[in-house]
């Protein structure tokens, strides 16, 4: 019966959000499994007067304004179905599942066209691929002999009038793109792009989203020792008290006993039960690899789980399913390394 309540206050969510973003989640079913998982503990929280205080609101506020104002009428629908009032920083974490499946179904792609086109030329085709591709909001036009591929690796797809000797999979040649066969060609170019993203997303199902929080995420963290990383990354968790002040030495007692490097730059470091309140997972991505043990490491995932349900049992047992194929390539690898920022990584990981 709460199930139900639940997937129907949800339900109602969406719905609000469509009718003020124009944006139609209803059917996404991940987001919708997300939020249910999230919002459990959340209705409880706010129930018991234990709301969670949330350090990024202030950037969600500015980066994901219209959904962060959108996202406020929800507090209608928690006074209509629970009698509660949520506050900025509960719906803050909202913010950022809403924003991810935004993200996420609205993929834009910035383009380079590679041609000798004149001005008058250059425009038609501008606004043929306007029209005609959507998801397309950025083009660029180079000449043929001023382009080089290095300029560009902030693009995602360059359209060439020409074969070109570069060997790079974002390129595609289209010697006419104003004719019905050119932008077949795009189109068909694009939804390649689209499946391969679809392969390449994290593997996490919406059941392990909870394990994630921005505030556990660090980018371009500059350590010198694994003890540093760890204390940083427990302190983290005991400050929001998802872990006890025995926490940081549990860690280091495991440490102690046996390495927990995996290959690949990669360490899993955890610490005992007894010292967790709550699951959660711990992510840095260092700066610079630092020797771990008598590896080099640069990618730290620090494990707070508790086994005391069997709904945790079974989400525990499900992220180590799923972790193993988020690190099992140099490419995957390079991913993360490659993310600016904690609000980013986030993203990434629940979209």
């Amino acid at each position: 019966k709460y199930d139900n309540k639940l997937v129907d206050f949800v339900d109602r969510m969406l719905k609000v959000i469509r009718d003020i973003l124009d944006v139609d989640l209803t059917s996404d079913e991940k987001v919708k499994e997300s939020l249910i998982i999230h919002l459990r503990p959340t209705i409880f929280r706010l129930r018991y007067g234990t709301p969670q205080k949330n350090a990024l609101i202030d950037f969600i506020k500015k980066e994901y304004k219209n959904v962060f104002r959108a996202s406020w009428a929800i507090s209608i629908l928690f006074e209509e179905y629970y009698g509660l009032q949520i506050t900025e920083d509960e719906i803050g974490y909202i913010v950022l599942y809403i924003q991810a499946a935004i993200e996420r179904k609205k993929h834009q792609y910035r383009t380079v066209m590679v041609s000798n086109f004149n001005m008058g030329h250059t425009q038609l085709v501008k606004e043929k691929i306007k029209k005609s591709v959507p998801e397309i909001d950025e083009i660029k036009f180079v000449s043929i002999h001023d382009f080089k591929i290095a300029d560009y690796e902030d693009y995602d797809i360059i359209i060439s009038t020409e074969e070109r000797k570069e060997k790079d999979k974002r390129i595609v040649v289209i010697p006419n793109i104003l004719n019905e066969t050119g932008i077949s060609t795009l189109r068909a170019h694009l939804d390649n792009m689209n499946s391969m993203m679809i392969e390449n997303a994290t593997p996490f199902s919406p059941e392990c989203f909870i394990l994630f929080s921005p505030e556990f995420i660090f980018t371009d963290l500059e350590v010198k020792t694994k003890e540093e990383c760890l204390k940083i990354m427990s302190q983290a968790m005991e400050e929001k008290h998802v872990v006890t002040e025995n926490f940081y030495d549990s860690v280091m007692d495991r440490e102690s006993k046996t390495t927990t490097t995996i290959g690949n730059g990669v360490s899993l470091p955890h610490g005992s039960p007894t010292a967790v309140n709550e699951s959660k997972v711990g992510i840095a991505i260092l700066k610079n690899p630092i020797m771990w043990d008598n590896e080099q490491v640069q990618v730290v995932f620090l494990l707070a789980f508790r086994l005391s349900t069997r709904d945790e049992i079974s989400r525990i047992q499900m992220f180590y399913k799923e972790y193993v194929t988020l690190i099992d390539s140099e490419e995957k690898l390079e991913k993360l390394k490659s993310m600016k920022s904690n609000i980013e990584l986030y993203k990434y990981l629940i979209q």
